[in-house]
């Protein structure tokens, strides 16, 4: 299986540590968050990387260059950020007829994605999204048997399907699986979040899955509080 860590973003609310290093470079526990990212694919068997870079995009290209990582990787890089969508997009050619899995490079977690892809393999959707029971200000919402089915924004329930049974608020965990036949139902973008696109494809018909990582270690380093949070908190891996 192939992966894709999304590295473009300007990592602003890490300032000052970013005016000079990609986020994806920050060190976590005296290692750079994307090191962490790449080791814990290639642990789960993920035998290709490809990695969308923008701000700073020299930074990431030469530690790639430096590093032995063990595993191919390419670097995607946007003259103009796509956003996560965009970004996406423009690594159709890359994935042949694979389902694959996409990730963020300031997201540390050590769930088992071999549990992952074994439940997105037997619910035969063309996406599934990995959740987790954290609380925040926009959530997605699923039904009973685990699709989405909307969202929670702006202390307001957003319903796109029937549910099946009861509804629950469940955080995304930034981890998706993909099959390459999701690209058939994008027209070629400019910039745009491939999370806004999931619920408008709802709204067509698309059916998207979700598995929870249960108790699983899971951060999203967006802050200089959650960084620390992480030197802390992180319990390493390979």
């Amino acid at each position: 299986m192939k992966a894709m860590i999304f590295a473009a973003g300007y990592g602003k609310r890490l300032l000052p540590l970013t005016e000079k290093t990609p986020k994806a470079l920050i060190p976590v526990k005296e290692r750079p968050m994307l090191d962490w990212v790449i080791n814990y694919l290639q642990s789960f068997g993920i035998q290709e990387v490809i990695i969308n870079t923008h701000y700073l995009h020299d930074h990431i290209s030469d530690h790639i260059k430096k590093t032995d990582f063990s595993l191919p990787i390419t670097l995607s890089h946007e003259k103009a950020i796509l956003g996560t969508g965009g970004g996406l997009f423009q690594t159709k050619p890359f994935w042949g007829c694979d389902d694959f899995l996409v990730c963020n490079a300031d997201i540390l977690c050590n769930a088992n994605l071999k549990d992952f892809n074994q439940h997105h393999q037997e619910q035969e959707k063309w996406v599934t999204l990995a959740v987790n029971h954290r609380q925040s200000n926009s959530m997605l919402l699923i039904d009973e048997t685990g699709l989405l089915i909307g969202r929670f924004k702006n202390n307001q329930e957003q319903i796109i399907l029937k549910p099946t049974g009861s509804i629950f608020k469940v955080g995304f965990s930034g981890f998706h699986i993909i099959s390459p036949n999701f690209f058939s139902l994008l027209k070629p973008p400019v910039e745009f979040s491939i999370i806004d696109e999931y619920f408008k494809l709802l709204k067509q018909g698309l059916e998207i899955t979700t598995w929870n990582i249960g108790n699983a270690y899971w951060e999203d380093i967006g802050t200089l509080e959650t960084l620390n949070k992480a030197n802390y908190e992180f319990p390493g891996g390979n």
